[in-house]
């Protein structure tokens, strides 16, 4: 692993786009990246473990405005910390009710094919028994 990687770099290594590590740090989400010697950003392990949280937090369904929120409470210091894993305990809360919700759904189209099957594939083979030119072409 390197130490160091280009704004492209890390944006592939999360699988985002470079203006979104560009919109996080302009949000307060980053630090002000640091810059090489050419002006470009370059993402360091203290950069790269935050950018981490963030998406993690994004791809579980958190606004950036909440991520924000966590985010002043982390600097605001150690004082913090119930409220910050309270956020986290908050969030998971809603994925998992979320994830309920989807499962029932899962549940439910699952036995609408399992019917459909059932149904349409048991009508088809007694209408070829009862019919042997069923289906062919004429």
């Amino acid at each position: 692993m390197k130490d160091f990687y280009s704004v492209g770099e890390t944006a592939k290594m999360f699988g985002i786009a470079a203006s979104a590590l560009r919109y996080y740090e302009s949000e307060g989400l980053l630090e002000p990246v640091p810059k090489n010697e050419s002006g470009r950003r370059v993402y360091g392990p203290k950069e790269i473990r935050r950018i981490r949280f963030i998406v993690t937090l994004r791809d579980a369904g958190i606004p950036v405005e909440s991520i924000r929120h966590y985010v002043d409470l982390f600097y605001a210091g150690a004082e913090t910390i119930l409220e910050r894993k309270q956020i986290l305990i908050d969030h998971l809360d809603r994925l998992k009710q979320e994830a309920e919700r989807l499962n029932e759904l899962i549940a439910q189209l699952e036995e609408m094919i399992s019917t459909y099957e059932d149904t349409f594939m048991k009508r088809e083979m007694d209408s070829r028994k009862a019919d042997p030119d069923y289906g062919k072409k004429r």
